[in-house]
């Protein structure tokens, strides 16, 4: 077999260079574009070496009588492999559309068949057999018979199956999944054709959704179909390739499960929901869900009186049902699936020794990973660096250094690819000059979480209370200079390795939540947009002629601010205890303890943090707050403090992580002064150690009540506790 000329390799790594990799994404090894990527800088380098090499060959060339000869002959060869080559790259971009998996949608017309179904199965190597409304599919081992007469039952046995009961299906799970998926495809198919008009509802053309729904069911019978080759292999015990998505749910049960029911928004504040064959013919993860989605469940759910597995207060089935329809946006679903070695990063995944753990089953080709892109539109999960290097940690048997992620430059595969750290992949591969001095690019994960087209370092909303019970809060949010990821694929062998890694991506997920409550816009479009109308446009009068009686409530305190303004801190680390002993210079201050800055060349040990040197202190007190920083930092409170010190260079442990916390500051109402600190925390509380009611812990200045604050937080509110505090003065 002949090599391909220079230029068809120069000609394919121009194409290939030009596929439409998302510039959203960072291309680490925990995304689905890594592979892609490293293929692509590999062929760069490998076809840089073959220029080069060809070069010195043509200038070593001795000139001729024939040279005029020789390059015409190139120009000739050039231009004829010039327009094989865009002959091929344009059949290439055709069966892309055709055969891709971001392939267009064709709206679909046609009413439902069995004849349909026995195509696709045709299409994947399945034996059909269609007998009227009935249709037959067979692998090496599984059977599916699939009936459309009046509704849709499906039974699923297995060839190789010697305890099977006839009357009885093998996999009742997995029938129920596969009946709910044809019975979405034919009440869209019967819409689209025109044929029934009230099967169902859509929030998309029926013909499109039913484009998409073939296409769904497709895709699981070809998962199917990997798990009947699996299965074929194993002989005898090949059906257990089919019954382990219950037996993870059920091992996962027995050592999670409550006695007691809980609602369900409490329980996800502990433990990832398991749900089989929720999304795929395989297991999936509730990770999280939102206040909003949670009620809307609620109010939804049917009265039952069957009892629960899991003991909550939602029926799973109901549940199931919404997580399609009614709240898709407001949950995190991760699904644990099999996918072939060739599309996730190698690595070394360290093997479980926990006692009580259960091994996922493994095979030479396939691997176990946790999917967050498995449900549509959920395109994977927006993580801080801190958090993915916790996931290494877990994941690995060394922690990869994620402050060099965005360079990929020392991970896996690319190691062999040298330095490229002045590169540019996506968000968060700019060059070294553009970064803060940590090893990490200028944009926030905040960034891409809520601004993903550029980066600000503070954000701004308005909270308005729904009953007006306190002004209007102005929450100004200081974006942590802490690198985003968008985690979308995790390697796992274990169950206790896939529960590690969730317990990190719902704590992410809270804080991601938290902030989606809100509409939050940079500060600098807010400044330019807004327009300040004068106390004449307002109908007030000017400021000379104020009243005395306006005079007499602003020192009685008795007057209402146009608007509370909140300042609003992400820690990347621990915080100390919020409560502190008196000191002269912040008795009259509580929280951040600022008090009046010492003049300038003081040698008093008290600082505006606490005793102690303010370097120290920033980092140790308030570690996101100096982070996010930087050089000089600016608090609005009439101080100016400069420090180097970066958070982002001190180690921290590869399988630790601070619980998630957001600390909220308001100025105190008159007559008293100083600031209120309040501070959310999903876990465990800084002094007694232990998870607070409803799953958070809720600390504040002293003097401020808490005891309610927990709930409030559980029903989304989080953002309301300022104005409450002030509402009580």
């Amino acid at each position: 077999m002949s090599h391909p000329s220079l230029l068809t390799a120069v000609h394919d790594v121009l194409v290939h260079s030009a596929l439409p990799v998302q510039a959203i994404e960072s291309a680490h090894p925990l995304s689905t574009e890594y592979i892609t990527v490293t293929a692509q800088l590999g062929a760069v380098i490998n076809t840089t070496h073959r220029l080069n090499h060809a070069l010195s060959q043509l200038n070593d060339l001795p000139l001729s009588e024939n040279a005029t000869k020789f390059v015409a002959l190139m120009k000739e060869h050039t231009v004829l492999t010039s327009s094989i080559n865009q002959s091929a790259a344009a059949s290439a971009s055709f069966l892309s559309l055709l055969r891709g998996d971001n392939r267009a949608v064709y709206p679909d017309t046609s009413p439902p068949h069995p004849a349909k179904i026995a195509e696709w199965g045709r299409n994947l190597g399945m034996e059909v057999f269609v007998d009227g409304s009935t249709t037959v599919l067979a692998g090496k081992v599984l059977v599916l018979d699939i009936d459309i007469n009046d509704h849709v039952a499906v039974k699923t046995s297995f060839a190789n199956n010697t305890n099977s009961n006839g009357n009885s299906s093998a996999a009742p799970e997995l029938d129920a999944f596969l009946a709910r998926e044809v019975t979405r495809w034919i009440n869209a198919a019967r819409r689209a054709a025109g044929i029934d008009t009230a099967a169902g509802h859509s929030k998309e053309d029926p013909a499109v959704e039913a484009a998409r729904c073939s296409r769904a069911i497709q895709e699981h019978l070809r998962y199917l179909m990997m798990l009947d080759g699996l299965a074929a292999s194993d002989n005898e015990k090949g059906l257990r390739w089919f019954m382990e998505p219950t037996v993870v749910s059920d091992h996962i049960r027995k050592q999670d499960a409550s006695p007691q029911t809980q609602t369900l928004d409490k329980f996800l504040t502990q433990h990832a929901l398991p749900l089989p064959f929720l999304v795929t013919p395989s297991l999936s993860f509730l990770v999280w869900l939102s206040p909003r989605g949670y009620l809307q469940l609620l109010r939804s759910s049917p009265p039952s009186k069957q009892s629960s597995m899991w003991n909550i207060d939602i029926p799973i089935a109901h549940l199931k049902t919404s997580l399609f329809d009614a709240i898709e946006d407001d949950a995190t679903i991760a699904t644990l699936r099999l996918v072939p070695c060739a599309e996730v990063a190698q690595s070394k995944m360290s093997s479980s020794d926990v006692p009580g753990d259960h091994t996922l089953l493994t095979a030479p080709s396939q691997v176990w990973v946790l999917d967050f892109t498995a449900k549509l539109p959920q395109n994977g999960v927006v993580m801080c660096q801190h958090r993915m290097r916790v996931i290494q940690g877990i994941v690995e048997s060394r922690p990869i250094d994620l402050i060099s992620m965005g360079s990929m430059s020392s991970i896996g595969s690319m190691s062999s690819l040298g330095n490229m750290s002045n590169m540019n992949f996506g968000e968060f591969g700019m060059a070294s000059s553009q970064t803060h001095g940590s090893g990490g690019t200028g944009r926030s994960w905040v960034d891409l979480l809520i601004n993903k087209n550029s980066s600000a370092e503070y954000y701004t909303a308005t909270y308005k209370s729904p009953n007006d019970i306190h002004p209007p809060l102005h929450l100004r949010l200081l974006a942590p200079v802490e690198p985003g990821f968008l985690l979308q694929r995790v390697p796992v062998r274990s169950v206790k390795q896939a529960l590690r890694v969730l317990e990190v991506v719902r704590e992410q997920c809270w804080l991601n939540e938290s902030l989606r409550i809100l509409q939050w816009s940079p500060e600098t479009q807010m400044l330019q947009s807004t327009h300040r109308t004068s106390n004449t446009e307002q109908g007030m009068q000017p400021e000379d002629m104020a009243s005395t009686t306006l005079l007499a409530s602003v020192l009685a305190g008795t007057v209402a601010p146009q608007s509370i303004p909140v300042n609003v801190y992400l820690p990347s680390s621990a915080l100390s205890a919020l409560s502190q002993p008196a000191d002269p210079f912040t008795s009259q201050h509580s929280g951040l303890g600022m008090g009046p800055p010492a003049s300038a060349g003081s040698s008093s040990g008290a600082s505006l943090f606490g005793p102690g040197d303010l370097e120290m202190e920033m980092e140790m007190d308030i570690p996101g707050l100096s982070m996010s920083m930087g050089g000089s930092v600016d608090m609005d409170l009439g101080m100016d403090l400069s420090t180097s010190a970066d958070s982002m260079q001190q180690p921290h442990g590869p399988e630790t992580c601070p619980s998630p916390m957001i600390v909220l500051t308001s100025p105190r109402p008159v007559p008293r002064n100083g600031l209120v600190e309040i501070r959310v925390t999903l876990g465990e509380g800084h002094i007694s150690g232990v998870v607070g009611e409803n799953g958070v812990w809720v600390e504040a200045s002293p003097g401020v009540e808490t005891a309610y604050m927990s709930e409030v937080v559980r029903r989304g509110g989080v953002w309301s506790l300022p104005g409450r505090v002030w509402n009580k003065r």
